[in-house]
C-alpha cells in the first residue's frame, strides 16, 4: 500500500496543497519549521487509512480530521499480492477495469460532511464507489498488519510489571488479530506499556509449547522438535541498526529484557536513551510484522545522534518491502538519508499565515543547489550556521568539533575531505548564497599543519576560514596546564607535561622534519618521493638524528633515486627542518606545533589512560570544572564560531 496523491483545498492550517508522489516512492520525508503541520499530515493519513480498512481504529491527539472543516482527497495504491482477501474478491468478481487505486474524498461545510471512496479505473460513479466499498470491506477482514503509526510522544521510564499483569499477559493470544491489527494504530505510550508484557508472554508461551511438543515426541518415539526462538528476527534486526547491542533474552524474575553490549549484560532500563529508542522501535516493526503497508513515524530523530539516525532510516527502507514509510522530521540526517527527491518542504505563507506550499526539495532550483552545496535540506538553511571541517564522514570529526566548540544547536559541522576542499567550498557557497539572495552563515576550520603565521592570517581574512592555532585539533588536548591536572588525577605527580610531550615527539622527530620539508615552497619542484624513502625518514628518532645527522639524511636522499641537483635540494631542506625542530622542541609552545595525533596517543598511554579518547574525555571534564583551564587556542576557535 502506497499513497500517490494528497490534495488539501483547506483543512486546519493547510490551504491549496497538492502533493504528487512518484508511483514507486517507498520513503517520504516531510520537513518544515515548527507549526507548519508535519504531524497533522501524518494524522490525516492515519484517519484515511482507518476508513479504508487498513487499520481497525485510529488514535489522534488533536482529534479526527474528518470532524474539522475540510476539503481534501487522498489516493492510495494497493499492489498485487498485498491483501489475499482483496485478491480473491477481485478475481471472483472479474473487475478488470480497476487500476488498483482507492481515492478517499471528503468535504465538510458547516455541520454537513460528505465522504466517499472511489475505485480508480472504473469510469461510472456508482459502480466505482460500490466496488471501493467492497474492497474496503475485504481489507477490514485482513489478518495481516498493513498499518503502523508511532507518534512523537515516546518516553521509556522504568516500568514495574505487577504479577497480576503478567498472569493476564500469559493468557493473551498476542498473534491474534486483536493484538496485531487491533493494536498497530495505538498511541506509543500504549504500545510501550504492552511491550515488555508481550516479551514475557511470548517467552512463556513458546517455552510451554516446546515442552509439550518434546513430551509428545518422547511418548511417540519421534524426533524431538528443535527450538525456534520467537525473538530471533528481532535480535537480527536490532543488530542491523545497533551492531554492538545483542538481545540475549528475557529475565522472567526481574520482568525485563536483557541485552549484551560488548560483553556487558544490561537490562532494557540500563541502555542509553538512543539504544532504548531503537530497541523499542525495532521491536514494534518486528511485533507487527509490517512489510507491505504504511508506516508513519513522527520525529524519527528522538533520542538519536546523527549517525544512528542514518542507520535507523536505512534499516526502515530495507524492512518495509513494498509499502511506504512516512517521516515527519526536523532531522537534517534523516533528510540526507532519504534524499532530496523524496523530501517535501512545508512552508507557511507569511501574509495569510496558511501553509500553502508543499514541494519536493529538488524542485526548488536555487535552494536545492545551495542545499546540495551545504549538505543539508533547504528548509533549515537560514536557521543554521554551517562550518566545514577536514575529515571524512563516518569517522566522527563533526562530533569532535561539536564538543570542542561547545557549539549551540544551530551550528552544524560538516566533514568535506581535505583542507583544500574546505578552502574551495566556503567561498563558493558564499557566492552562491549571495547570488540567490539567501541568508546563510557559513565558515570553515582547517588545521594549522606547517603553515606560517602570515599564511594563516591570509586564509583567515581572504577566505573566511579559521586556521587552528595548533598543528591539528588533537594538539588542544596536549595543553600543558590541562595535562598537569590529569596527570595529578592519575597519581603521576613527578611527570612534567612538557617533558612527556617532548619525549613522545622526539620518538617521531623524523616524521615531523620530513613533513615540514615537504610543506615548503622549495619542495614543490621535487619529483615524487619513493615510499621507501618516506618510511626511512619517518622512522628516525631525534636521538638517531642528533647522533649522526648527515648519515641519516644521506640514507633518506639515497633511497629517493634523485638526480644530483634534487638530492642536494632535498638534503638541504631536511637539514633546515632538523634545525627548526631542534629550536621548537625547547620552546614553551612546542605542544602546539608537534604532531598532534601521534603524540597524543603516546602521551595518553604514559599518563595512565586507555587511549586518546579517554584522555580527551577527561580533558573535557576538567574544562567543565575549571573554565580557566580551557586553552586560549580553543577560546579563539569558539570566538570565531560566534562571529558567523
Amino acid at each position: 500500500m502506497r499513497i500517490r496523491n494528497i490534495t488539501i483545498k483547506h483543512w486546519r492550517n493547510f490551504e491549496d496543497i497538492d502533493l504528487q508522489l512518484d508511483p514507486d516512492a517507498s520513503l517520504v520525508c516531510v520537513v518544515g519549521a515548527n507549526g507548519t503541520g508535519k504531524s497533522h499530515l501524518l494524522e490525516l493519513i492515519a484517519a484515511c487509512a482507518h476508513r479504508l480498512g487498513l487499520a481497525q481504529g485510529v488514535e489522534i491527539p488533536r482529534g479526527d480530521p474528518f470532524a474539522d472543516q475540510h476539503d481534501f482527497s487522498l489516493q492510495f495504491f494497493l499492489a498485487e499480492g498485498i491483501s489475499k482477501t482483496t485478491e480473491e474478491f477481485v478475481k471472483q468478481q472479474g473487475f478488470t477495469q480497476w487500476d488498483r487505486t482507492l481515492s478517499i474524498k471528503s468535504q465538510r461545510i458547516g455541520n454537513s460532511t460528505e465522504t466517499f471512496v472511489e475505485a480508480g479505473g472504473v469510469t461510472e460513479t456508482n459502480p466505482s464507489r460500490s466496488l471501493a466499498q467492497r474492497i474496503v470491506e475485504a481489507l477490514q477482514q485482513e489478518q495481516s498488519v498493513h498499518f503502523v503509526s508511532l507518534d512523537a510522544d515516546r518516553a521509556y521510564p522504568k516500568k514495574n510489571v505487577q504479577i497480576h499483569e503478567i498472569a493476564q499477559a500469559y493468557a493473551i493470544d498476542w498473534e491474534g488479530t486483536e493484538y496485531t491489527r487491533g493494536r498497530s494504530y495505538r498511541m506509543t505510550a500504549t504500545l510501550y506499556d504492552e511491550w515488555i508484557k508481550y516479551f514475557l508472554a511470548q517467552e512463556n508461551q513458546s517455552g510451554t509449547r516446546l515442552i509439550q511438543e518434546i513430551r509428545r515426541a518422547r511418548k511417540s518415539g519421534a524426533e524431538p522438535p528443535k527450538f525456534n526462538d520467537p525473538f530471533e528476527s528481532y535480535a537480527a534486526s536490532l543488530q542491523k541498526v545497533l551492531p554492538h547491542v545483542l538481545f540475549t533474552g528475557v529475565d522472567s524474575k526481574a520482568h525485563t529484557l536483557l541485552f549484551d553490549t560488548t560483553g556487558l549484560e544490561l537490562s532494557f532500563n540500563q541502555l542509553s536513551g538512543g539504544e532504548r529508542e531503537i530497541a523499542f522501535l525495532v521491536g514494534q516493526i518486528d511485533r507487527f510484522g509490517l512489510r507491505q503497508g504504511l508506516f508513519l513515524l513522527d520525529e524519527p530523530e528522538l533520542h538519536l545522534n546523527a549517525d544512528l539516525i542514518r542507520n535507523w532510516v536505512t534499516f526502515l527502507t530495507s524492512s518495509i518491502e513494498t509499502g511506504q514509510i512516512w517521516l515527519a522530521t526536523h532531522s537534517l540526517e534523516a533528510v540526507e538519508a532519504t534524499g532530496q527527491q523524496s523530501t517535501f518542504v512545508l512552508e507557511r505563507n507569511e501574509h495569510t499565515r496558511k501553509v500553502d506550499s508543499l514541494v519536493r526539495l529538488d524542485a526548488r532550483p536555487v535552494l536545492s543547489a545551495l542545499s546540495r552545496a551545504v549538505g543539508t535540506p533547504a528548509f533549515s538553511i537560514s536557521r543554521l550556521r554551517f562550518v566545514f571541517v577536514e575529515g571524512e564522514e563516518g569517522i566522527g570529526e563533526r562530533e569532535h568539533f561539536r564538543r570542542l566548540s561547545a557549539a549551540a544547536e544551530d551550528v552544524r559541522f560538516i566533514e568535506c575531505g581535505s583542507c583544500n576542499e574546505v578552502l574551495r567550498r566556503v567561498p563558493v557557497i558564499k557566492t552562491l548564497a549571495k547570488e540567490s539572495d539567501t541568508e546563510i552563515r557559513v565558515g570553515g576550520v582547517i588545521d594549522r599543519d606547517f603553515r606560517t603565521e602570515s599564511e594563516a592570517e591570509r586564509i583567515n581574512s581572504e577566505d573566511s576560514v579559521f586556521v587552528l592555532p595548533v598543528h591539528e585539533r588533537e594538539n588542544l588536548f596536549l595543553h600543558p596546564a590541562t595535562l598537569s591536572v590529569l596527570l595529578e588525577q592519575n597519581g603521576y605527580t613527578n611527570i612534567v607535561p612538557t617533558d612527556l610531550i617532548r619525549e613522545a615527539a622526539d620518538a617521531r622527530a623524523g616524521s615531523w622534519i620530513f613533513q615540514w620539508a615537504m610543506a615548503t615552497a622549495n619542495a614543490q619542484s621535487l619529483p615524487a618521493i619513493s615510499p621507501k624513502a618516506k618510511d626511512l625518514a619517518k622512522n628516525q628518532t631525534w636521538g638517531c638524528i642528533t647522533a649522526d645527522r648527515d648519515a641519516v639524511f644521506n640514507a633518506v636522499v639515497g633511497a629517493c633515486g634523485y638526480a644530483t641537483e634534487d638530492c642536494t635540494k632535498l638534503q638541504q631542506l631536511l637539514r633546515v627542518g632538523a634545525d627548526s625542530y631542534a629550536r621548537k622542541r625547547t620552546e614553551d609552545n612546542f605542544w602546539r606545533v608537534c604532531e598532534g595525533k601521534q603524540v597524543l596517543n603516546e602521551v595518553s598511554r604514559r599518563a595512565g589512560f586507555g587511549g586518546a579518547p579517554a584522555l580527551a574525555q577527561a580533558a573535557f571534564a576538567a574544562w567543565g570544572r575549571e573554565q580557566a583551564l580551557i586553552p586560549q587556542e580553543l577560546v579563539t576557535l569558539r570566538n570565531y564560531l560566534t562571529t558567523l
